[in-house]
């Protein structure tokens, strides 16, 4: 690639040698061309973070329901109270 700025060759760099210039726009269209397999792949790995966010978040909401409960069985037969 042709550096627009200084205009020196950098072959196949994506940073200019010369002038440290950006040879590309941050842009998705610059990015590597991905075959269908890892589009998948990609996708896969999308959906299964999303699942563990989701079941993470789903977990915590019950534990703090039997954490709770415990406390309040506690309260009741340990400490006589409620």
């Amino acid at each position: 690639m042709k550096c627009p700025k200084c205009n020196t060759d950098n072959g196949q760099r994506s940073v200019c040698k010369n002038c440290g210039l950006f040879l590309y726009k941050a842009d998705h269209r610059n990015a590597p061309k991905l075959s269908e397999k890892e589009i998948k792949q990609r996708d896969r790995q999308t959906i299964l973070r999303v699942v563990k966010k989701a079941l993470r978040f789903i977990a915590i909401i019950i534990s703090t329901f039997i954490i709770s409960f415990l406390v309040y069985l506690l309260l009741i037969f340990v400490f006589d109270i409620v």
